[in-house]
């Protein structure tokens, strides 16, 4: 799945270590691409992240040329959705981001707490002072009044906001505002000293043609004031320390909060990201990460089913320093994975508290550049626009998953279903790779003969991730592609109803489609 054909086409054999692609151990197979743990599903905690083959729903991983075994890629491989998105109402709120005054109200609250608790000082920090605070950096940010902006800000905090603000600048928002979520600390002034407030703030947005819903960013801002007569400075910024005890649900860091100069490459389908030291390889790949973003993008327009919102465009950050690439967007990551997309909760200030209502707004793929997919000096072009093509399907069909799921197999998208259909897409476009990825992966392996509910283990990793592509190419071959994109996004929207889906799309039930599958796998390995 990560792996180019050999340079002699279907049947050849890979030269020793051509092209920076590591040998392969005696009898183990390649890894798939970047898969779910970060290649495949997202739901970032519980989403995850998309990308290549991978553990199970998580960010979606995609796999690395990877160490024997290995899969990776979505935040569990780039096709693992969400690795279980859910469960506690707490837990969803956070995962989702909701508005602090929504998330306090759906548990009987009235209104949103202030940090005045009985102090009985001057009230130096009122809600109405917070909020003034909050939509002059909106205004600001949207006006590109940096010196407005930056106002308020002051000693470390001010530096690392003007590189903010000015990587900000630089992406197409539809929407880009604070909006309050808690409040702590003293907002009087009960000794004399002033008052000093931790507000935690959402930055929700929606970047144009990527996002189909506003998602957000938590971060903590330490405010003090002095006295009546002084200003509110903004002493300190960070992320939030953790949505219920996960730092992983604030999405935090960005790429504009990592890159003191943020290089974006931008067209019509694409905003690729890196930090501007990287430019001139970043500029290298992006046509091609374009390529593969068309690509998707018109496949789902001609095949996919009418009745969806799904994005038409996508934000790619590419990091070669594993450390920065692993804690981009405060997802999960596994040290085989290549890829990965993570899952963005739609930030919902009026959200009720019913799971039913939980949706994701859009998605965010990250590539590890130092990969062999990237410098493999042959075959990069190929190999960049598949894990490319893995990620973006995943990315395209993330606003169609309902966030209601629990640890039950049949309350989440089927793990087969995800990265079946991210790999599916990415050989669809090289049908040849796809083959070689046959060849390797289920040819003369262990193959039980049922449709795999995650990746495995070991050798197992690569053969499920590649029996799965071959589960949507059996649907597409006998009903036609649209069908087995209908499929994919009913999975996606009702989960339990897997059954009915497959007489849909195929007219067998479960286990009959199962036999048949298997049968089909056998025939074409």
């Amino acid at each position: 799945m990560s792996y180019p054909p050999p340079p002699g086409g279907p049947g050849g054999a890979y030269p020793p270590q051509q092209g920076g692609w590591p040998p392969q151990q005696a009898g183990v197979p390649y890894p798939p691409q970047a898969a779910p743990g970060h290649y495949g599903h997202p739901p970032q905690p519980p989403a995850t992240a998309q990308g290549w083959p991978g553990p199970p729903h998580t960010p979606y991983p995609y796999p690395q040329s990877q160490p024997p075994g290995g899969g990776g890629g979505d935040q569990g491989g780039n096709g693992l959705k969400k690795a279980v998105i859910a469960v506690v109402v707490l837990a969803v709120l956070a995962v989702l981001g909701i508005g602090g005054l929504a998330a306090y109200q759906a548990f009987g609250g009235d209104a949103l707490p202030t940090a005045a608790g009985n102090a009985q000082g001057e009230q130096l920090l009122s809600p109405d002072d917070i909020q003034e605070l909050l939509d002059g950096r909106s205004q600001a940010l949207r006006s590109g009044a940096e010196d407005t902006y930056l106002a308020p800000f002051t000693g470390e905090a001010r530096d690392t906001q003007k590189s903010l603000f000015e990587n900000l600048r630089k992406i197409p928002f539809a929407q880009a505002e604070y909006s309050i979520l808690d409040t702590t600390g003293t907002s009087t002034d009960e000794y004399g000293d002033g008052a000093s407030v931790a507000l935690d703030v959402a930055f929700v947005h929606k970047i144009q043609d990527v996002d189909v819903r506003p998602v957000s960013e938590w971060y903590r801002w330490i405010i003090k004031r002095a006295s009546k007569d002084a200003e509110p400075r903004i002493t300190k910024v960070g992320p939030a320390p953790g949505a219920f005890g996960a730092k992983s649900y604030v999405f935090y860091p960005a790429p504009w909060d990592l890159y003191e100069d943020m290089h974006v490459v931008k067209k019509a389908h694409t905003l690729t990201i890196s930090d501007k030291k990287h430019a001139a390889d970043t500029d290298r790949y992006a046509p091609y990460i374009e390529k593969a973003a068309k690509d998707d993008i018109e496949l789902w327009k001609s095949k996919g089913p009418e009745d969806t919102e799904t994005p038409t465009g996508f934000v790619t950050v590419l990091e070669p320093d594993r450390k920065t690439y692993s804690s981009l967007y405060g997802s999960r990551s596994v040290d085989w994975e290549a890829g990965q997309s993570v899952a963005m909760p739609t930030f919902d200030a009026g959200f009720g508290g019913d799971e039913k209502d939980l949706e994701y707004g859009g998605a965010r793929v990250k590539m590890d550049m130092s990969g062999s997919r990237f410098t493999n000096a042959t075959y990069w072009p190929k190999l960049v626009q598949e894990i490319s093509h893995h990620e973006f399907a995943h990315a395209v069909v993330q606003p169609l998953e309902a966030a209601s799921g629990g640890f039950a197999t049949e309350s989440n998208t089927r793990w087969w279903v995800v990265e079946g259909f991210a790999d599916y897409v990415a050989f669809r476009f090289d049908s040849e790779l796809g083959a070689w990825n046959i060849r390797n992966d289920v040819t003369g392996k262990k193959f039980s003969g049922s449709l795999p509910d995650d990746p495995g283990a070991g050798d197992e990793v690569s053969t499920n991730y590649t029996v799965s592509y071959l589960a949507i190419r059996f649907m597409a071959a006998k009903n036609g592609e649209a069908a087995a994109l209908r499929f994919v996004t009913d999975q996606y929207r009702h989960p339990s109803r897997l059954d009915q889906q497959l007489r849909k799309a195929t007219g067998m039930g479960e286990s009959e489609f199962e036999a048949a599958w298997a049968s089909y796998v056998r025939s074409n390995s």
